[in-house]
């Protein structure tokens, strides 16, 4: 006859034992996987496309000229001409390059893209690199030593932390104070903590919770898709191994990519019913950057489909119990909110970012159409002769009227979109936010294009994202050319990139992989029958 203490000792080594399977069960799927992925052709180009801009990457375009990295012996030449040339070229042709390779990997009915662990490759040649196309990570830096010497980072900019953080950052932000969540800050603070306050070293350490979060939506994303009745390859091949994720998800290391990992899991774990983890998951998103909120429509949507017994995603003439929908939205809100005045409180910054949301609208973005069409028509009006004090106003009015438009979308997304087709929803959303606000940086675009991989996306549509992700990468390669003194060459790889885009329109709007299961749902219900066995036993 066996004693109590007896039993629980055999209780807990048979559930360490199960642990240990699913951790053991899940290494070995990881390396069966990365093993996988090299032996695709493609992604061994991919990872060589990573490879040179991971050797462009020291150059000033990304590194200040004044940098005391230069000041050793083996990056002072790199401020040469014939460096700056030849970083300038390197980086060029990676970055058509990896353009070409994600282009050539398009699923297709009979031809699947490369398998997700991709991401990874093609992830380690930047990983320990300066930050790419942004200055955002060295602001990150300093904003999170300004926390960690007690300091309120939504009452004072980097320049409270004089020194070698605040010499890193750009001049522009130098002086403002922090408009993000205050998970994001302090994320922030525990990077710099862990890098012993050596400032370029926490600002490349940035990227450890940008990779975390690119394998978290590497793991959830085809999952989604799965969910909503799509192929897990378009999930992979849009949300996942796009340029775009690489080059200012993991090279900026932006805060953006924990937000959209986490809106993912979101989303996840809606479609499976549970909806107020969900809720609470987009909550914690909004903790990094605060355009999370958005995605609770698509969460709501899930709720009330799940609620309903339908499973994915409907047709838009689809009929809706509009009281009872409403009754979900609002108890969705109710949690988020709640849930993130937890999390505020315990992070203990309080709700200062709320005065600083027009921080990244204070410059003017000319890759926002709002604000382009703004500049466009003050300066025409000032040609003409326009007073000065008349065409001031154009911008702000302008600019004005294109958030009452996207305030009208939202609520048509809110209201007819999101019960029928939730992730589309929350997908529209982010990109009418995006498109239609005063500001627009490349990677603001990832928040609604990831989640695109998770629903049926038209193909025109998918080819109008390969041209904005051709049209932003152009813009990134002109960027760092004209900081490397060496334009001419910019212009002539962007041709090239526009020639080879060109080339390609028919395939590009080729009809995508018809839904097809993935290797996820075996997996997944090993896991889940392990966690069941693991219960029963309690």
């Amino acid at each position: 006859m066996t004693t109590a203490h007896e039993r629980i000792g055999a209780h807990d080594a048979a559930g360490s034992t199960s642990t240990t399977r699913i951790v053991l069960a899940a290494l070995r799927g990881a390396r069966s996987d990365l093993a996988d992925a090299w032996h695709a052709p493609l992604v061994r180009q991919g990872f060589v496309a990573m490879l040179l801009i991971a050797l462009g990457a020291f150059s000033p375009a990304f590194v200040a000229a004044d940098a005391p990295l230069y000041d050793g012996p083996f990056f002072s030449h790199m401020t040469s001409e014939p460096a700056r040339f030849t970083a300038t070229a390197l980086l060029l042709v990676g970055l058509l390059r990896l353009l070409d390779v994600w282009l050539r990997l398009r699923p297709a009915p009979g031809r699947p893209t490369a398998p997700v662990a991709a991401w990874a490759w093609w992830s380690l040649p930047i990983a320990c690199v300066p930050p790419l196309f942004s200055r955002d990570a060295y602001s990150y830096a300093a904003q999170g030593l300004v926390v960690s010497r007690g300091m309120d980072p939504y009452r004072t900019g980097p320049i409270a932390v004089p020194g070698a953080f605040a010499d890193q950052v750009d001049p522009l932000w130098l002086y403002t104070a922090a408009p993000y969540g205050p998970l994001a800050l302090q994320v922030q603070r525990l990077v710099v903590d862990l890098t012993g306050g050596h400032a370029l070293l926490a600002a490349i350490a940035m990227r450890i919770p940008a990779l975390v979060a690119l394998g978290v939506i590497a793991y959830a994303l085809p999952r989604l898709a799965q969910r909503m009745g799509v192929s897990r390859d378009q999930a992979v091949w849009l949300g996942v191994l796009n340029p775009l994720v690489l080059m200012h998800l993991v090279g900026g290391m932006h805060n953006d990519a924990m937000m959209i990992a986490l809106v993912v899991v979101g989303l996840l774990l809606a479609a499976d019913g549970r909806w107020v983890a969900g809720a609470i998951a987009v909550a914690a998103g909004a903790g990094f950057k605060q355009t999370a909120v958005l995605a609770l429509v698509g969460v709501a949507g899930l709720a009330y489909r799940h609620a309903r017994g339908l499973a994915g995603e409907g047709a838009l003439r689809s009929g809706v119990d509009e009281p009872a929908y409403a009754r979900i939205a609002v108890k969705v809100g109710l949690v988020a909110l709640a849930a993130f005045t937890v999390l505020t409180a315990l992070t203990g910054l309080g709700w200062g970012w709320i005065a600083n949301l027009g921080v990244p609208g204070s410059v003017l973005s000319l890759l926002a159409p709002v604000s382009m069409l703004a500049a466009g028509v003050s300066f025409l009006l000032t040609q003409l002769g326009v007073p000065g004090e008349w065409t001031a106003g154009v911008v702000p009015a302008t600019q004005a009227v294109g958030m009452v438009g996207v305030l009208i979308g939202l609520v048509w997304i809110t209201w007819v979109l999101a019960p029928r087709r939730p992730v589309a929803a929350a997908a529209a959303a982010m990109l009418v936010f995006t498109f239609g606000g005063p500001t627009v940086y490349p990677w603001y675009v990832l928040w609604g294009v990831v989640l695109l991989g998770a629903t049926a996306t038209h193909r025109r549509l998918v080819a109008a994202v390969c041209v904005a992700a051709g049209w932003l990468i152009a813009y990134s390669m002109l960027d760092l050319s004209v900081v490397n003194g060496a334009g001419m060459l910019g212009i002539a790889a962007v041709a090239w990139g526009a020639l080879n885009l060109w080339r390609r329109r028919a395939e590009l709007a080729a009809p995508m992989a018809a839904v097809v299961p993935g290797d996820t749902e075996e997996f997944d219900g090993d896991v889940r029958r392990t966690l069941a066995g693991l219960l029963s036993r309690g």
